[in-house]
């Protein structure tokens, strides 16, 4: 027997298009609503619709006589991974907000972000306070001044369709600033609502004796003229330091730093992008995974670089030098050192190097890259090169006088030195170079020791 019962329709279909229509009427009317944010929370209420859709079409199909519809049906299934698309794509923009607030994800008409300016009223704190300065999104600027006013501006901003619904956002926000211990700490109340979080960005005049401590989670930290010590955070932005009176700590999680002119240590960590250090008094430490150029000058005392890399942040590259009067630079390929006072070391992976003019003791271990050193007064203090697969070139001034041990695996060794007590010698795929050139006694030691390259001493043409 043949039953030619009619299959019922699905209902979720058409559900799944209002679903979808709401959405899109809800974002148009209200971008600021975070429809994103929204999607994160509340997607399981897409399982609850689809439960009760096919609940209903069971319970419609048993009081008219027709057949189930199916679970899912080709279309609905197309129109599901549509959804999910969309859905995908209001959530990641979403995030791009959140992490990459300086990049505008939407389009006008239907977007726009509307800013507030206001100014709080002056404060007189104390010689040597410690202020603190907090924002969860927006800039932090830190001006150091003459007298002892505080004195704070504050910038709001908020995306939304109109003028008046961002008003709407940034009513409620209020910036506070608070006596804390021996200081003050500076912070906006309700930056967050139920659509995300609207932007406060702060300009602090302080006095110059000051010591600082700011944060933001997403924009960018710029301080001048400060005395006192500063512990700067920007986790999603840039941080620029000029003229600091002390000691300078910085971290950042994405971004580019630049400090220039501090009379006491510098320390940044975390990870970041570009990275310049100029005109400090003390110590110069960058240690972190910090992938673009490294550019460092002028530093007193001992400047310290470790780069961390892979899941476990073990060191990759790592650089001492004591009394930097010239220029450390590094980047992808390269790492370029001039004007050493004092002693230097270098271990790394992966770069080609090219020392210059380095007073103390040397030492350099790469792998997988050429080595080129450079002297223009006679070395006095001792060099130790080791160079795995790739060349060495080290240039000396024809009077020097040094003790000299040259190996070179699977390479040649040369020179242009020549000395009785200078002796060459092949031991298979190996070459050496060894002895002693100069009539000056307690010469210093220059070792070095590759393979797959050539070891060439060389005098200045």
């Amino acid at each position: 027997m043949i039953h030619n019962r009619q299959q019922r329709s699905s209902m979720f279909t058409g559900l799944l298009l209002i679903l979808l229509g709401v959405i899109f009427l809800l974002d148009r009317f209200d971008p600021s609503l975070g429809i994103g944010r929204l999607i994160r929370l509340y997607w399981p209420g897409l399982l609850i619709l689809w439960g009760l859709a096919k609940l209903i079409d069971h319970l419609a199909a048993r009081r008219t006589g027709q057949d189930r519809a199916p679970i899912l049906s080709g279309s609905e299934a197309a129109l599901l991974i549509l959804l999910a698309v969309i859905l995908s794509a209001f959530t990641f923009r979403d995030w791009i907000r959140v992490h990459y607030p300086n990049l505008d994800v939407e389009l006008p008409p239907f977007h726009q972000t509307y800013s507030r300016s206001e100014d709080l009223a002056p404060r007189t704190i104390s010689a040597g306070a410690r202020v603190s300065i907090e924002t969860a999104r927006g800039d932090i600027t830190v001006d150091g001044e003459e007298g002892n006013d505080l004195r704070v501006s504050v910038t709001k901003s908020a995306p939304a369709s109109t003028d008046a619904a961002a008003g709407e956002r940034m009513k409620d926000v209020t910036v506070v600033i608070e006596p804390v211990g021996d200081g003050y700490r500076i912070y906006p109340a309700r930056q967050d609502d139920f659509r995300g979080r609207v932007s406060v960005g702060l300009e602090v005049h302080l006095p110059k004796t000051a010591s600082v401590v700011a944060h933001t989670a997403s924009g960018n930290i710029a301080a001048t003229g400060i005395a006192g010590n500063m512990d700067v955070r920007a986790e999603h932005g840039d941080v620029v330091i000029h003229d600091a009176g002390a000691d300078v700590t910085a971290a950042l999680q994405r971004g580019d730093a630049r400090i220039l002119g501090v009379a006491g240590n510098v320390g940044l960590t975390g990870q970041g992008d570009d990275v310049e250090i100029a005109d400090v008094a003390g110590d110069a430490t960058v240690d972190g995974a910090f992938i673009g150029s490294i550019r460092v000058r002028n530093v007193a005392k001992t400047t310290r670089y470790t780069l961390r890399y892979g899941l476990r942040r073990l060191p990759w590259s790592e650089v001492s030098v004591t009394h930097l009067t010239g220029r450390l630079e590094l980047d992808a390929g390269d790492l370029a050192l001039s004007g050493v006072t004092g002693a230097a070391k270098v271990v790394t992976h992966n770069k080609d190097i090219d020392v210059e003019n380095v007073a103390g003791r040397l030492d350099i271990a790469n792998v997988h890259g050429d080595i080129k050193v450079a002297f223009a007064t006679p070395p006095r203090a001792d060099v130790n090169i080791t160079n795995d697969a790739g060349a060495v070139d080290l240039t000396l001034p024809a009077e020097s006088s040094f003790d000299v041990s040259a190996v070179s695996r699977s390479g040649a060794v040369e020179s242009d030195f020549g000395d009785r007590s200078l002796t060459t010698a092949n031991e298979g795929d190996t070459e050496r170079f060894h002895g002693h050139f100069g009539a000056k006694l307690g010469a210093p030691a220059i070792t070095i020791a590759t393979s797959y390259g050539t070891i060439h001493l060389r005098k200045p043409r």
